[in-house]
């Protein structure tokens, strides 16, 4: 081929494919659609949605089945009218979101769906999704049984529902229930029984306190032989820690679960039973009182009787819950729950108590007898972490109580000395008599320890050191200290609580008796504790036992007092008063007192104390001498808390968490082997 030939045949396929190249550029130009065609497209779907809805909501099954892509199902009427039949709204609403395409000829829009059932106290609300195809340029909506609800199947209806809400529980501070909807019956057969005695016995043993009860219900009258009889209703946990007991007795039945409105317990027999209170069976004049009310309540009922659990009895169980759901076609209950909704929210009472720490204040007290309480508060802000009072079914002690404080005051005394320039090591004198102001002051047992330091004469509780000191600093400056650890200040505690009460004295002998807790100076089991509390970091808080009443108010004692108060408090245990307060590796701080009570014939034992940043009052009421009677006392709860604390103890569990030195739920040559079958015996519902 000729050079002339060659360059002819390039030239002419260049030429060709040029005109390629810009016939598919022109090719993709006039087939691509512009901004203006997508507008259009989306505006004929949006225009089909908003007729849809607009028809949803009048009620307009024709027109919207007009907007369909098909022809309306069979059972596209019948579902649209069986809502509407089953919720009877008041109010019907639906909302269109964005419309989004997810394929050439698709598109969806998220539709939010809101009514209010006539019988409903608010609104529910469910999403679904409405779907749309294109076909030759027209929009119409894809109807199916998801365009009205996401999860309704075909053997499935719209229904609704009213149901009693669950009381809500009342929590300790880390969220464990203190009181809940938990408890098993465990109660006895007649017509199982050997002995009689045997299972009075048996409960007792099991669980102390409920021996007479079981005796009691023995002694009911004509038994039947196949019923069950309950003895008593106690949380889960602790009916499978008795049974190991139980089980061993003939006539003694297996734990069993109480009918609804009767399960309510307290986490542990008694447990913070003053604090929480408890839900029972109505007296005849709460029933008259609820029939006054319009409340229709048969003999039976359980209502709360005190504590928390009436006080927030509103807050607990709020009011009915309104549920709309699935169901099956043909009834029953619902398969599948939409929405709920309360006119009035029920939600559970969350306190500042710590499991661990009021397990060991219940251990503390398990082997007292005479009336007592301890509280325990928390150091660095007030929060009541463990609170008890005895016997079980008295008035709280702990709460209410107003009682002398006693030589647990001079802490108080030792306060305003410091701040007026004293310091631990001067000298004072503690002479077994004195006579101040024409009041005579004695010591314990007229002890007369001559010239001491002021440290020492804290730690030996001398009342005539402490009736001259407070003369000394007058009653301006007492009345400052006591205002400092919160005296006057009431105590933020939901059911009412006494704080402490300094009146001025009147003269100098009153200021003297003040000056070591006696007069008219007044405090609670719970002020005390918050008083001796403010030692730990130097700052009084005003007591809480709501977590969400707290912090309260708080007072900084006076500069540099802080120190020096924590060296006398430890010198009380380690050298004075209150070394039966002692523990093995424990620093362990604290203050005796024994007060006499008004017409001076009886003599309240107390113990201030602190421990890892807590402070925890003792009372015995009527016990004696604050170092014979609340200091031992008080050893034994650090010895509790120092084991809950440092976490070798589920204080949840009952035989774990067993008070030291308690003897074993069962007795090793009793002990049933876990491969023996047990005995069948008959039981029935009756």
């Amino acid at each position: 081929m000729r050079l002339r030939e060659v360059l002819a045949l390039l030239v002419g396929l260049a030429v060709v494919g040029g005109l390629g190249y810009f016939g598919y550029e022109w090719l993709i130009a006039t087939t691509e659609p512009d901004a203006d065609d997508e507008e259009a497209v989306a505006e004929g779907a949006l225009e089909v949605v908003e007729l849809y809805l607009d028809a949803w909501r009048a009620g307009d099954t024709a027109t919207m089945a007009d907007q369909l892509s098909g022809e309306a199902p069979e059972d596209f009427e019948p579902r649209h009218a069986q809502l509407v039949e089953a919720l009877a709204p008041t109010r019907f609403a639906v909302t269109a979101g964005e419309l989004t395409e997810p394929a050439d000829g698709r598109a969806d829009v998220e539709v939010t769906v809101d009514v209010t059932p006539a019988d409903a106290p608010r609104p529910v609300q469910w999403e679904t999704t409405l779907q749309l195809s294109r076909n030759r340029g027209v929009w119409g909506v894809d109807w199916s049984l998801s365009t009205l609800h996401p999860e309704l199947r075909p053997t499935w209806e719209f229904a609704t529902e009213t149901e009693e809400v669950a009381r809500r529980p009342i929590l300790a501070a880390d969220g464990t229930a203190l009181a809940s909807d938990d408890g098993r019956w465990l109660g006895f057969v007649p017509g199982a029984m050997e002995d009689p005695e045997q299972v009075v016995a048996a409960f007792e043993r099991a669980l102390p306190g409920t021996g007479a009860i079981a005796e009691r219900e023995l002694n009911r009258g004509e038994l039947v032989d196949d019923w069950f009889y309950p003895v008593v209703v106690v949380s889960r946990a602790r009916a499978e820690a008795a049974w190991t007991t139980l089980r061993r007795t003939p006539g003694i039945a297996e734990p069993r679960d109480p009918p609804e409105g009767q399960r309510r317990v307290l986490a542990d027999l008694g447990f913070a039973r003053h604090l929480v209170g408890v839900v029972a069976e109505a007296t005849a004049e709460q029933l008259e009182e609820l029939a006054e009310e319009g409340v229709d309540a048969p003999a039976g009922t359980f209502v709360p009787q005190f504590g928390l659990e009436a006080a927030f009895d509103e807050q607990l169980t709020g009011s009915e819950v309104f549920r709309v759901g699935l169901r099956e076609v043909s009834g029953g209950p619902m398969t599948h729950t939409i929405d709920e909704v309360q006119a009035e929210e029920s939600a559970p009472v969350q306190t500042t108590v710590d499991l661990g720490v009021q397990r060991a204040v219940e251990n503390a007290l398990a082997g007292i007898e005479e009336p007592a309480a301890i509280v325990v508060v928390d150091g660095s802000d007030g929060a009541v972490r463990g609170t008890a009072s005895r016997p079980l079914f008295g008035f709280d002690r702990a709460r209410t109580g107003r009682y002398p404080p006693g030589s647990t005051f001079k802490l108080v005394t030792l306060e305003a000395a410091l701040a007026a320039g004293y310091d631990l090591d001067d000298e004072v004198a503690c002479p077994g008599r004195v006579v101040v102001g024409g009041l005579a002051v004695t010591n314990a047992g007229d002890r007369d320890l001559g010239t001491i330091t002021l440290g020492e004469a804290f730690a030996e509780s001398c009342n005539t050191t402490f009736a001259q000191l407070g003369a000394e600093l007058g009653s301006d400056a007492l009345t400052e200290a006591s205002e400092r650890f919160g005296f006057d200040v009431e105590p933020l505690h939901p059911l009412g609580a006494f704080g402490g009460s300094f009146p001025a004295p009147a003269d100098t002998a009153e200021l003297a008796a003040a000056s070591f807790g006696q007069a008219r100076v007044e405090a609670s089991v719970l002020h005390l504790a918050a008083m001796v509390a403010a030692v730990t970091e130097g700052v009084w808080h005003q007591p809480y036992v709501l977590a969400e009443d707290g912090p309260g108010t708080s007072h900084p004692l006076a500069t540099g007092s802080a120190e020096r108060l924590r060296t006398a408090l430890a010198l009380a245990v380690t050298d004075g008063t209150g070394t039966a307060a002692a523990v093995d590796d424990a620093e362990v701080g604290g203050k005796t007192g024994t007060a006499q009570a008004v017409g001076g014939d009886v003599e309240h034992a107390w113990f201030v104390g602190t421990f890892r940043g807590l402070g925890f009052a003792i009372l015995v009421e009527e016990g004696g001498g604050g170092a014979e009677v609340a200091a031992p006392l008080a050893g034994l709860l650090v010895a509790e808390l120092q084991r809950f604390l440092d976490g070798e103890v589920d204080p949840i569990d009952p035989l774990a968490a067993a008070p030291i030195g308690s003897e074993p739920v069962t007795d090793p040559e009793d002990e049933v082997d876990p491969e023996e079958e047990l005995e069948v015996r008959p039981e029935d519902d009756g």
